[in-house]
């Protein structure tokens, strides 16, 4: 097993989109960097969070 170098995952992931985002915590300022690369279903994914929280409302209706 070979370690990837960040040099390579930048080359890799280059053309990918990213996003940065301030927050400030307790004064101090955070930079977030986030890199969006592989892909999702959107239509699981959606369905996932309503089946969870429709379970989560049902089982905690008593």
């Amino acid at each position: 097993m070979t370690k990837t170098t960040l040099t390579e995952l930048n080359e890799k992931f280059k053309d990918c989109p990213t996003r940065t985002a301030e927050y400030y915590i307790n004064g101090k300022k955070f930079i977030v960097k986030s890199h969006f690369v592989g892909t999702k279903d959107l239509n699981k994914t959606l369905y996932d969070i309503a089946y969870k929280k429709a379970m989560s409302e049902m089982l905690n209706a008593g």
